[in-house]
C-alpha cells in the first residue's frame, strides 16, 4: 500500500508542475502572446497540494480495489475533476495571494485594502463547477494514465493485488 501511495505522490507532484505550465502557455496564447515566464510560481505551489493529495489517495484506493468498472472510473474521475479545480480556485488562490503580497491586506493610495476571501470562495466554486465538462475528461485521462503506470511498476501491481485475491479484469 505504501508503494502505491508514494508512486501516487510522485505522479501528483510531476503533474502539478506539468499541467500549470501547459495552462500558462495556453492562456498566454489565448491572450495573444507566446512569451512565457516563470513569474507565476505561486500557481505551481497552489497546484502541488491537491495533485499530490489526490493521487496519493488514488494510489491507496487502487491498492485496495484493483481495476474498476467503466462507470465507477467515470465517477472517480468526476470527483477528481471537481476536487482539484475547487481546491486550486479557492484555497490555492488564497495561498497565491499570500505568496504574492505576503499578507491578505495591501496598501493602495486610498489606504489599506483586504483580500475579499468570501468572493474568492464563491467564484472559485463557480469556476470548478463550470469547468466540469473540461476537467472530468482530463481527470479520466490522468487516472487511466496513473493506473497504467501502477501496472508497469515492477512488483507493484502483482504483489499488492494477488495477495488479496483480486483478479485483473478489463472494465465492461
Amino acid at each position: 500500500m505504501i508503494k502505491y501511495t508514494v508512486i501516487g505522490g510522485f505522479f501528483g507532484l510531476l503533474l502539478s508542475f506539468i499541467l500549470p505550465f501547459v495552462f500558462a502557455i495556453f492562456a498566454s496564447a489565448l491572450a495573444g502572446s507566446l512569451a512565457f515566464s516563470l513569474s507565476g510560481t505561486w500557481l505551481y505551489y497552489a497546484a502541488a497540494i491537491p495533485f499530490v493529495l489526490t493521487f496519493s489517495i488514488l494510489g491507496s484506493f487502487f491498492w485496495k480495489k484493483g481495476r474498476l468498472e467503466n462507470k465507477n472510473m467515470w465517477l472517480l474521475s468526476a470527483v477528481v475533476g471537481l476536487f482539484i479545480p475547487l481546491y486550486c480556485g479557492t484555497i490555492g488562490a488564497l495561498y497565491g495571494e499570500y505568496i504574492v503580497r505576503q499578507s491578505f491586506r495591501f496598501y493602495t493610495a486610498n489606504g489599506y485594502l483586504g483580500t475579499n476571501v468570501k468572493e474568492i470562495f464563491i467564484r472559485g466554486t463557480m469556476y470548478a463547477f463550470i469547468l466540469l465538462p473540461v476537467t472530468v475528461p482530463l481527470a479520466r485521462l490522468l487516472v487511466e494514465l496513473f493506473w497504467d503506470i501502477l501496472q508497469r511498476v515492477p512488483g507493484c501491481y502483482k504483489t499488492g493485488l494477488e495477495d488479496k485475491g483480486v483478479e485483473d479484469e478489463w472494465r465492461r
